[in-house]
């Protein structure tokens, strides 16, 4: 990938480069870090690349938005024309989801097997629910399961999650998801059943590309990425950060503080933007102590210290005009 240098001044030369890998924005609230977001993706906007946002607070407006409930529907076990119907990726996107037992995960598996495409989720919450139980801990594997999918079935969420068509229009223009309308317990859950997607869509439709073609941010990044134990396995949030990169995706994740940020994702991510940082935040993403103490520090709206191949600038931001 070839990559790309955009200004987030506007009127003071602050050229940054945009690195081929993905992006973390830090900062406290009230820092200016969404501000800072939405000057950089103004800039990619310019250059024809496409943009979703995963919107926590409804503070994107320039872009299509979405807004769960009202214009947003999709069927979330559809694959579309491009991808022939497959159980597996139910399977491991409910497993990834909610980290589902052995027992629960054959359990869908079996449901899966007795139905045909098109398939709903609340179609396949009725096959779960004819499964025959022969014990006690059958049935305790199935009303856990049924527990679980039924968050996803309900209101709000029902209405989203059972419409007609795959989620891959929301990849292929330039949008936002308003997650504020949504209860906080909901939230997660929907952006990890669209980053399953995404994360299938960039592999097997998408394909391998030679720059960058598609930014999604993820704001409030800690309900996604947390930080995590190094032997644990990657979660949904950390194989984007991982594998994505050589099929033209870049991530760009928001979070208050780098401690919430799963180390994964830390070490994947080339261009590190920190808003009001301390002297601790340099050391934690790898700036060499004697820098540390040679680096004046500045908490102040607009202003922003860009770390980047092992240095770090600051950076003044402009206001964002469009989104």
């Amino acid at each position: 990938m070839k990559p790309l240098k955009v200004n987030l001044s506007g009127y003071i030369p602050s050229t940054v480069l945009i690195p081929e890998t993905h992006i973390l924005v830090i900062g406290p609230t009230g820092s200016g870090k969404t501000n800072t977001v939405k000057v950089l993706l103004e800039e990619l906007l310019k250059r024809n690349i496409k943009v979703l946002v995963l919107d926590w607070h409804g503070e994107y407006k320039g872009l299509r938005r979405y807004i769960p409930g009202e214009n947003l529907e999709m069927n979330i076990l559809e694959l579309g024309d491009a991808l022939k119907y497959d159980p597996e990726f139910i399977v491991d996107l409910f497993s990834h989801v909610f980290l589902l037992s052995e027992p629960q995960w054959y359990l869908l598996q079996r449901s899966l097997r007795e139905i045909r495409p098109p398939i709903k989720l609340s179609t396949l919450i009725s096959a779960i629910e004819e499964q025959p139980v022969k014990d006690w801990r059958d049935y305790e594997i199935k009303a856990a399961l049924l527990r679980r999918l039924a968050i996803l079935n309900e209101g709000v969420m029902g209405r989203v999650l059972n419409g007609d068509k795959p989620p891959y229009f929301l990849f292929e223009e330039n949008a936002s998801v308003d997650f504020s309308v949504l209860p906080l317990k909901y939230r997660g859950l929907l952006a990890l059943v669209l980053l399953k997607h995404l994360y299938d869509y960039s592999v097997y439709i998408r394909g391998v590309a030679d720059r960058i073609v598609h930014v999604t941010v993820i704001e409030e990044a800690w309900n996604i990425v947390p930080y995590r134990a190094r032997w644990e396995p990657p979660s949904i949030g950390e194989r984007l950060f991982l594998e994505l990169r050589k099929f033209g995706e870049q991530v760009v994740a928001v979070s208050q503080r780098v401690d919430d940020i799963s180390e994964r994702v830390l070490r994947n991510c080339q261009l590190i933007l920190l808003h009001s940082p301390q002297a601790q935040d340099l050391l934690k993403i790898g700036l060499p102590r004697e820098e540390v103490e040679r680096t004046s520090l500045v908490s102040k709206r607009g202003i922003v210290y860009a770390f980047c191949q092992g240095g770090i600038r600051k950076l003044r931001v402009r206001r964002a005009e469009q989104l």
